[in-house]
């Protein structure tokens, strides 16, 4: 009994995990010879574990003929299998797929899911329908009509129907879409505290202190931002001094959401000798998740890139008001919104500038719930990342979700003005290839793979996906100036041999402008 509830207890915490950030790493399952092994053992365990009524009428049967039990309990045992056969195909199976997010024990066995065709959870509702329409109703039926040749016919079919679409999609997987993922091996640590919640580790997620920075100067940096941007610092002309005294041949300055800074970049990339590529940074999403998406050789000159700006600048200002009442109703502090509007070049206030404005108030420093962030941490910097997260990261009471132009939107947009869409860089390790795949079949021409901020393993593994489908490579420090401690100008981890794979990518930058 002990044994059940340990196991039940450990599909849950898989649930959760795979819903807090899991979903993010599992992988379709493909054409390939250990995946359908994969699903095929899956599929035989869930059989076998349905058909157990079944197996012990076939021994009930035989006793009866060696005469250990009387023939005239043969239509009551039969019937006693039947009912319990739709018990455990058409009512407990469906219920455990749907109470344990799309796992059955065969599934849980061979670490498979079914989700929904964005990777995320799939409905309850679907997952019951699906387990009863595409299995326990057509077992019972076919198999009390035409006996053993009616279910294996079934299956069959179904079989066939994986065997020929690209992620092994069932009849029903198609009609309810889902889609079966294989889950990444993850380290469950469960707190023993109620509030904490489980964590998962996985290949592409890396402690930041894991990640080893290449202090070396590449004489290309593609990923720079300007005050142009709202977090950046330098001007144009100070980024390209600073260029200069490093030695650096080629930069770009990729602003966010904003491409007016190539307008001036030109006139000082020619006065300070250095390569230019007009450049810029937008936010997106795909798949429900936020992404960055940096153009380069861009005609930033086209009227989309305004339209974008504007909209960019109208949902920030939409977040940050949304973000100030969100915190006021549940701190009980109170903002001053407008002035803080007013003295805001962008209009903006972050969730790093309110938690500034907590810690450096004496009178709202000491407040309890403040308070306990300081005691619990080894100084103050902890504290307010951990005050930040808890209060406006994802699961925080005062998270406001920004809605974002799609990624397939900006990847027209660049390509419309003639640019290069490259993937940035920014939380890149959390990317599985799979969705990189997807974003390269809407158009996506390279990724960014040498970065300060992400890890070695993921920079090899990104390698070797630009590789296999020949997509540009590109390097960028990310650097914002004293705004952003930590990201030095030219420093963008990129080795010797990598910067061969770049140069390909800038070698139609000019000099003359």
């Amino acid at each position: 009994m002990n044994s059940i509830k340990q196991y039940i207890g450990l599909a849950l915490k898989r649930a959760q995990l795979y819903r807090n950030g899991g979903y993010k790493n599992a992988k379709p399952l493909t054409r390939t010879i250990e995946d359908y092994q994969s699903h095929l053992f899956a599929f035989l365990i869930d059989v076998n574990i349905c058909l157990l009524p079944v197996y012990i009428w076939v021994i009930e049967f035989l006793l009866i003929l060696c005469g250990l039990i009387p023939p005239h309990f043969f239509d009551l045992l039969f019937y006693l299998m039947y009912a319990l056969l739709f018990v455990t195909c058409v009512i407990v199976l469906p219920i455990v797929t749907a109470r344990f997010q799309g796992q059955t024990i065969g599934y849980s066995a061979m670490g498979l899911r079914l989700v929904g065709r964005n990777k995320k959870e799939a409905s309850p509702l679907h997952l019951i329908m699906r387990q009863v329409f595409g299995f326990g109703i057509p077992t019972m039926v076919l198999g009390f009509f035409f006996k053993t040749y009616g279910m294996i016919g079934w299956w069959l079919v179904n079989g066939a129907c994986a065997l020929i679409t690209p992620n092994q999609q069932t009849i029903f997987d198609l009609v309810f879409q889902l889609v079966v993922v294989r889950e990444t091996e993850s380290n469950i640590q469960i707190s023993e505290e109620k509030n904490n919640k489980p964590k998962i580790s996985n290949k592409r997620e890396i402690a930041e202190e894991e990640i080893e920075v290449r202090k070396e100067i590449s004489p290309i940096d593609l990923h720079i931002r300007s005050n142009y941007s709202d977090d950046g610092y330098y001007d144009v002309e100070e980024i390209f001094k600073q260029a200069k005294k490093l030695g650096m041949e080629t930069i770009s300055i990729t602003d966010h959401n904003c491409a007016r800074v190539n307008a001036a970049a030109p006139r000082f990339a020619h006065l300070y000798d250095i390569q230019y590529i007009p450049g810029v940074e937008f936010d997106c999403q795909y798949n429900g998740e936020r992404i960055r998406i940096l153009g380069y050789y861009i005609d930033w000159n086209q009227e989309i890139f305004n339209i974008l700006e504007q909209e960019s600048l109208r949902r920030e200002k939409e977040m940050s008001i949304e973000r100030v009442k969100k915190f006021e109703k549940y701190t009980g502090i109170v903002i001053d919104l407008d002035s803080l509007m007013t003295n805001s070049r962008f209009q903006t206030i972050t969730a790093q500038q309110i938690t500034e404005m907590v810690f450096r108030n004496h009178q709202t420093k000491n407040l309890s719930f403040v308070k306990k962030y300081i005691e619990s941490s080894a100084n103050e910097k902890e504290a307010m990342a951990r005050f930040k997260n808890a209060m406006f990261g994802k699961h925080g009471p005062c998270y406001v979700e920004g809605k974002y132009p799609s990624a397939k939107e900006i990847l027209d947009a660049i390509h419309d003005a003639n640019g290069i869409a490259i993937l940035s860089s920014w939380h890149l390790d959390y990317i599985d290839d799979h969705t990189i795949e997807e974003l390269i079949g809407l158009g996506l021409d390279g990724v960014e793979c040498f970065s300060p901020g992400i890890h070695k393993q993921t920079m090899t593994a990104l390698l070797k996906l630009v590789q296999k489908n020949k997509l540009f490579v590109s390097a960028g420090s990310d650097f914002h100036g004293p705004s952003r401690p930590g990201r030095e100008l030219g420093v963008t981890n990129c080795p010797e041999k990598g910067l061969a794979l770049v140069r390909i990518f800038t070698k139609a930058a000019n000099k003359t402008y």
